[in-house]
């Protein structure tokens, strides 16, 4: 907690007069949802309100690697953020800890309007031995969604964590002793109104548009594009046309990632002053968009798959003759590997959707 502060204490000169910070605050209600095909369910989620060595639990994960728990849910934090603000970014902190080393991150995701979100801040990382904090997002995440400040405020704000088993065999020991929220947030007021912020897909490029309304002394716009929804690179930088009536806007990624993209709008003032659109995603997919990871995967290990909408995809496994030897399914980004338990070298995989649709092939060393 005392680094936390300090951190901040440190990054409060960058925000003087423009930005400001309140929190961490901690939750005041809990519960679990259901996440189908989960293994476990939380225990006492009420354990997670203060740092007291006291945790929620979900017993042991007894399915294999990549098993996972449903929601803990955690809302109604007791913001009192001032109207009038931008809400520039979220930072959420678990203190969790497995003393057994067999847990890690299924899904982190925030809760607006006491719905659970889509984009994802689960890093995949194991539990530590003991209790400590991770953070998740940061000062400039606005994790996928446009906020006002009674978005902020409101008794269904919050975050919503899921856990995984992460080593076969043994017991898994996770728990999570506190989970707490921060808010950054500024006075600024650009003088621009977005109206709308859209991606259509145009042979092998992405149209983006926006409109705006009373435009005054802004300088630019920059299409930025992310494959995580976290980190942003620009596409293409618009010049403002500066018009105080409704105008419209376009641009054209023309080199598109393979699989999920996802957009924002980042708006100039003349004076450097930014505010950023809600983040919008796009599929396309070219190529062998989905595979699967590590190339060389040692038994017992998580097999990962790059599935980033949670679809339900089909997985065969063949072996140099062209002869199936093993299927599995999987709607997340962890594939079964019960059936691969004997598996020793080359492994030839193609991966289809519900429809059989084929989306992807590849191979990988099993050892």
């Amino acid at each position: 907690m005392k680094n936390c502060l300090l951190l901040y204490l440190l990054l409060l000169p960058a925000f003087i007069l423009k930005a400001q910070i309140q929190g961490p605050l901690n939750g005041n209600s809990f519960t679990t949802v259901a996440i189908p095909g989960s293994n476990q369910t939380w225990v006492n989620p009420g354990n997670v309100s203060a740092s007291d060595n006291i945790y929620s639990t979900f017993g042991n994960i007894t399915a294999g690697v990549g098993s996972y728990t449903d929601y803990l849910v955690a809302t109604n934090f007791g913001f009192s953020i001032p109207s009038g603000v931008t809400i520039n970014g979220i930072v959420v902190e678990v203190e969790r800890s497995d003393p057994n080393f067999r847990t890690a991150d299924y899904r982190v995701r925030i809760v607006k309007g006491g719905t659970i979100g889509a984009a994802e801040r689960a890093s995949g990382s194991s539990y530590p031995s003991s209790d400590s904090y991770q953070s998740y997002g940061n000062a400039g995440d606005l994790w996928g969604e446009s906020w006002t400040q009674a978005d902020i405020n409101a008794t269904d704000f919050g975050v919503a964590i899921a856990a995984q088993r992460s080593v076969n065999g043994g017991t898994t020991g996770g728990r999570v002793d506190h989970i707490r929220i921060i808010v950054f947030y500024d006075f600024t007021t650009l003088p621009v109104t977005l109206i709308n912020f859209s991606a259509t897909k145009k042979d092998r490029s992405v149209d983006l548009r926006w409109t705006t309304a009373d435009e005054t002394n802004m300088s630019h716009y920059e299409v930025e594009r992310s494959t995580n929804a976290r980190d942003f690179l620009p596409v293409q930088y618009v010049t403002s046309l500066d018009q105080n009536r409704e105008t419209n806007y376009i641009a054209e990624d023309t080199d598109p990632v393979s699989g999920i993209s996802y957009y924002r709008l980042k708006m100039v003032e003349n004076d450097g002053r930014v505010k950023y659109s809600k983040i919008i995603s796009m599929q396309f997919r070219t190529g062998n968009a989905i595979t699967l990871y590590p190339t060389v995967w040692k038994n017992g290990a998580i097999l990962q798959i790059t599935n980033p909408e949670y679809e339900k995809l089909v997985i065969y496994f063949s072996n140099a003759t062209g002869q199936v030897t093993g299927k599995t399914v999987t709607n997340s980004t962890i594939v079964p590997t019960s059936i691969l338990s004997s598996a020793k070298g080359i492994l030839f995989f193609s991966i289809t959707d519900e429809s059989g649709k084929l989306l992807g092939t590849g191979k990988l060393l099993a050892n």
